[in-house]
């Protein structure tokens, strides 16, 4: 079948790259194998997040998830375990999971323009001790998707700014998050000498300007 995407020609990523340029090295190399303090508690404050997934055929799903802050648990700094609610049966997420069992995950916080995301191995679990773990209203889970971490980051606010996605949340989540702080700063508490090495004097309380003016003069 002939749809519109037929008039338009495929680019390899050597051109992507002449087009788009390489990142810096700080951000080239911001990867973490494990979740950081501040990582988890952004985590733990975000009540909403979506869930990207791809089966046997070859295809993806990305999924919303709601859910009241702290419904995702971190069980340790390499695990996180997700509840799962009563929905349409659908099932698209865990028919991916039990095929190939990769998963990313990206969470955002009200009031927060930055992002955690979040790549890994997962599986499906009915262990009735974690499905009360993660009971919401006294009810306990219908299923668990425990998610093994294999890549932590986070990312920055440009998406969320041009959508203009936060119009005054009303509970405080982005300040319990970073508690009265902010992303970056926190961010790079996390991997201080990794990044210590590529920003040098940056890490210094220069890289929330640098950030600040790239928002100001590069969004579009």
């Amino acid at each position: 079948m002939t749809t519109a995407a037929d008039a338009y020609t495929p680019i390899t990523m050597a051109r992507i790259r002449e087009i788009i340029g390489f990142p810096d090295q700080f951000i080239a190399e911001k990867k973490e194998p494990r979740l950081g303090e501040f990582a988890m508690r952004f985590i733990a404050h975000s009540p909403f997040f979506c869930a990207a997934t791809f089966g046997a055929d070859g295809l993806m799903d990305v999924s919303p998830k709601g859910d009241p802050p702290g419904s995702v648990r971190i069980l340790d700094p390499w695990t996180l375990a997700i509840p799962d609610r009563p929905g349409n049966k659908l099932a698209d997420t865990f028919e991916n999971v039990t095929a190939t069992s990769s998963i990313g995950l990206v969470f955002f916080v009200p009031g927060l323009r930055e992002v955690i995301r979040v790549n890994g191995d997962a599986f499906v679990t009915d262990d009735p001790e974690l499905l009360g773990m993660l009971s919401a209203d006294s009810k306990p889970a219908v299923l668990a998707t425990v998610v093994r971490v294999r890549e932590v980051f986070g990312q920055c606010g440009k998406a969320v700014i041009r959508a203009k996605l936060w119009e005054g949340d009303t509970r405080g989540l982005a300040e319990a998050a970073t508690l009265g702080g902010d992303f970056y700063t926190l961010s790079i508490a996390e991997q201080a000498q990794k990044i210590n090495n590529s920003l040098g004097d940056l890490v210094n309380g220069g890289l929330y300007d640098v950030v600040e003016e790239n928002y100001r003069t590069e969004l579009f």
